[in-house]
């Protein structure tokens, strides 16, 4: 009994003897190696009394092309491919097109999964505090915009498994909102649907600008 207890003791502190810089470093580097990447998704988001969850799958291919397609309550897709962002909720009379500088979403950290990542640098204040991995043995970073940076959210939580891959993304909002959301089934570098960025309006839809 005692034996089992320090093996769990062990898997939930583990990662913590890692130097935070080091680690970031290392995600960096794993993370920077991939050019394509998928998985499903599970998006978690609380804003005062209200929650709303919502699951689906993400096709992602480096640098700048993202496209998520929920599936669960209802269907929609949100898609950045080049200097446009699409969204779109399946019924709907209109879709929405907005330039990438003026799509508020990418001024947060969802911008990390597009590119080329420098956590060193790209966050501030990095640590091991405030919150507790979904799965026993991952780390855990903290890190909040870097001093004098424009951004629309307050802090962030990336959490990624002994073998760097993220499966999890928690962004805290300037409005006290958080989105949580969990990767599964991640699935690097394997070839992704041909056309999958390419958005087609469906018939009747209009087009509408966003900003």
């Amino acid at each position: 009994m005692k034996l089992g207890i320090l093996l769990i003791a062990a898997a939930l502190f583990l990662p913590q003897s890692v130097p935070i810089h080091e680690l970031a470093a290392t995600l960096d580097g794993r993370y920077n190696s991939i050019h394509s990447w998928q998985a499903d998704f599970t998006q978690i988001y609380e804003a005062g009394l209200s929650t709303r969850t919502e699951s689906g799958h993400i096709f992602l291919e480096k640098p700048g092309k993202m496209r998520w397609d929920y599936q669960v309550p209802q269907k929609k897709v949100f898609l950045v491919a080049g200097d446009t962002v699409w969204q779109y909720t399946a019924g709907d009379r209109d879709a929405t097109r907005t330039s990438i500088k003026n799509s508020s979403d990418l001024r947060t950290p969802l911008r990390f999964l597009l590119g080329h990542t420098d956590l060193n640098k790209e966050l501030a204040d990095l640590s091991y505090s405030g919150l507790e991995p979904i799965h026993a043995g991952d780390y855990v970073i903290h890190g909040r915009p870097p001093e004098g940076e424009a951004a629309g959210w307050r802090e962030v939580w990336i959490e990624c498994t002994s073998a760097y891959e993220i499966d999890r993304l928690v962004i805290g909002g300037l409005d006290g909102s958080r989105n949580d959301i969990r990767f599964s089934r991640v699935e690097p570098n394997r070839p992704l649907p041909k056309g999958i960025f390419n958005f087609q309006v469906p018939a009747g839809v209009l087009v509408v600008a966003g900003g």
